[in-house]
């Protein structure tokens, strides 16, 4: 697969009014950066990645610095490197990341009409399109992986594409979304927030129809090793002793927390943020090793249950006696693994008829469970669209 769209053709394009950023900083570096990353490594990250329960989105570029398109094919590359890529993302990296495209080239814009670069930039420059013409262009990089057999539920975006007309984006995504893979509940990534605590801001929301776009914002800064060449260390996302560092902070608010890399760093120059990603994931693990203060999700995951959240309308009912508290959920954002909090002690959960299965433990606690903690009890159960009800039986 293509590395990256800092090749050498494009190379002595970059926008001489700005600093130098991201792979810029590292231009003499270029020349010791392998065109390519095979797809046996993408296979043993993926792999990896699922033995070890570490989930997320993952980007692809449908048309690499113009170099071709994903559908199609890259001249000048082996025919076999995309196969094998394609079929190791579909089959490895997909069961636990979203795919998604990182707009279209990460470099130029494309003339949608003729398909050549123009002068402008997705990452900074081309700040202002009209809006019809955005969404055509986020439609024509979800269709190109679409093309490839690749369904995406959301899209990222290269450096601050988006960030200066982020109402305009957000609802072009969202049409985008539904125009190519019928999605009324997709996500973007966009922000990021290494300090202060980190949100899920909705964007154009009609919960009649059940749409709505989320903005799902990291919580670090690549501290993986972003090019292979920059900084790469995994105390500033949890230190050695398990106290310190990014992760825990936002973990002791129970907020989204999500770790931002980017793919060179995982393999070149010896690999530096697979090292350190390894050793973050075992960290996390001896901070939560009965699993009760984390869960890996899919970043689109993040965003339903957001929704879900936010968007779901409540009601507290009368029981049919004294003993008995009913709540009705009526919502058109399903989320899976959604729970609720009732005060008082229960003997007996059912949703939606069905009851739920007593735990003892929050090591146990997950959809279709229910735990006594104290004076409160915990539901949860997969949230479907539509009213449901949930009946518990107090002590």
């Amino acid at each position: 697969m293509v590395l990256d769209p800092a090749a050498s053709r494009v190379a002595a394009e970059i926008p001489t009014d700005k600093p130098p950023d991201g792979w810029e900083k590292h231009f003499d570096k270029l020349g010791e950066m392998p065109k390519t990353i095979p797809a046996s490594f993408a296979a043993q990250w993926g792999e990896w990645c699922g033995e070890h329960g570490v989930k997320g989105k993952f980007s692809m570029v449908p048309f690499p610095a113009g170099v071709g398109r994903i559908d199609q094919g890259f001249p000048g590359f082996p025919e076999r490197e995309l196969t094998d890529w394609l079929r190791v993302t579909k089959g490895t990296i997909q069961k636990n990341f979203d795919i998604t495209p990182e707009i279209l080239t990460h470099t130029r814009v494309v003339d949608l009409k003729t398909w050549q670069l123009t002068d402008a930039w997705e990452q900074r420059e081309w700040v202002d399109p009209p809006e019809e013409l955005l969404t055509d262009y986020i439609v024509a990089a979800m269709q190109l992986l679409k093309n490839a057999g690749i369904a995406c539920e959301g899209v990222t975006s290269p450096g601050s594409f988006g960030s200066k007309k982020e109402p305009a984006y957000a609802r072009a995504v969202l049409d985008a979304a539904l125009r190519v893979n019928n999605n009324p509940r997709p996500f973007y990534f966009l922000h990021v927030k290494a300090d202060g605590p980190p949100n899920v801001p909705l964007w154009h929301v009609d919960k009649a129809k059940g749409r709505a776009v989320a903005s799902v914002v990291g919580c670090t800064n690549d501290w993986f090793g972003a090019t292979g060449y920059d900084t790469s260390n995994p105390d500033l996302f949890i230190t050695e002793d398990l106290r310190s560092g990014r992760l825990p902070t936002v973990l002791a608010q129970e907020l989204p927390c999500v770790l931002v890399g980017h793919w060179p760093c995982f393999y070149v120059n010896g690999g530096p943020g697979f090292k350190v990603l390894k050793e973050v994931r075992r960290r996390l693990g001896a901070f939560d090793p009965d699993g009760t203060r984390t869960i890996w999700m899919k970043t689109s995951q993040i965003g339903h249950y957001w929704m879900a959240r936010q968007l779901s309308e409540m009601t507290v009912e009368h029981g049919t006696s004294a003993a008995e508290a009913r709540v009705r959920v009526n919502t058109a954002f399903p989320a899976a693994n959604f729970t609720l909090a009732l005060q008082g002690t229960a003997s007996r959960v059912r949703v939606a008829g069905r009851d739920l299965r007593e735990v003892k433990s929050r090591r146990d606690f997950h959809s279709g469970t229910f735990l006594v903690d104290g004076n409160q009890t915990f539901a949860a159960f997969d949230l479907a669209g539509g009213a449901i009800t949930l009946v518990a039986t107090l002590e």
